[in-house]
C-alpha cells in the first residue's frame, strides 16, 4: 500500500510539473530594464572598488618608501604593479575570476612581505 501511494504521489507530482503555468515561468526572467539596472549597479559598485584599490595602491607605495629589506622591497613593487592592474580592471567593472585572483595574489605578496620583514 505504502509502494503505491508513494508511486501515486511521485507520479502526481511529475505530472503537475507538465501543467506550469507559463506566465509565471516567464515573470521569473528578468526584464531587458532590469537586466540594464543591474548592470549600471554593477559598474557603479566596481567603479567604487578601483577607487578603493587605488587608495590601498597609495598606501602601498608610501609603505615601499620606508623599506630598506630587499625581499620586502621585491615583493611590495609586484604589490604595486598588481594593484595598478586590479586598479584599471575594476575602472571597466572587469569583476571576473583573474581579477579575483588578482586580489588574492595581493594579499598573499604582502603576507610574504610583512613575514620578511618581521625576519
Amino acid at each position: 500500500m505504502k509502494q503505491t501511494l508513494l508511486t501515486a504521489l511521485a507520479s502526481a507530482g511529475l505530472l503537475m510539473a507538465g501543467f506550469a503555468d507559463p506566465v509565471k515561468e516567464e515573470a521569473k526572467k528578468p526584464t531587458e530594464a532590469e537586466k540594464a539596472k543591474a548592470l549600471v549597479k554593477h559598474q557603479e559598485g566596481s567603479e567604487k572598488v578601483s577607487i578603493d584599490q587605488d587608495k590601498q595602491a597609495a598606501n602601498a607605495q608610501e609603505l615601499l618608501a620606508e623599506q630598506t629589506n630587499p625581499q620586502v622591497i621585491a615583493l611590495l613593487n609586484e604589490v604595486e604593479i598588481l594593484m595598478a592592474q586590479a586598479t584599471d580592471r575594476l575602472e571597466d567593472a572587469d569583476t571576473d575570476g583573474d581579477t579575483i585572483a588578482m586580489q588574492t595574489e595581493i594579499i598573499e605578496k604582502i603576507y610574504e612581505a610583512a613575514k620578511a620583514k618581521g625576519n
